[in-house]
């Protein structure tokens, strides 16, 4: 792959010298998560994190969400946002 400041997460996939099996096991990350990371759905910073630290290894440069496009991650826990609307609304 060749070096250069910004990568997207699909060129990422494209050239993976291992299996997308492979990359589960070395990463401890589902294969559909993966999948669904790779085609831009949402997904944990913590997911994300495992990701790029494995990516950065197999590719020998450092890769994190600074540099690799085409992620969704995540803000908060959408479970706990819903349950602290409800609870103010219980206030107001």
């Amino acid at each position: 792959m060749q070096d250069k400041e910004t990568y997207t997460i699909q060129e990422l996939f494209d050239d993976l010298p291992i299996t997308i099996a492979e990359l589960a096991r070395q990463s401890v990350i589902n294969e559909v998560t993966l999948a669904r990371i790779r085609d831009g759905k949402g997904t944990r910073r913590s997911t994300v994190n495992k990701l790029m630290l494995t990516l950065s290894k197999i590719y020998e440069r450092p890769l994190s969400v600074h540099n690799v496009t085409g992620m969704n991650v995540q803000t908060g826990n959408k479970g706990s946002e819903a349950r602290q609307a409800k609870r103010e609304e219980a206030i107001a």
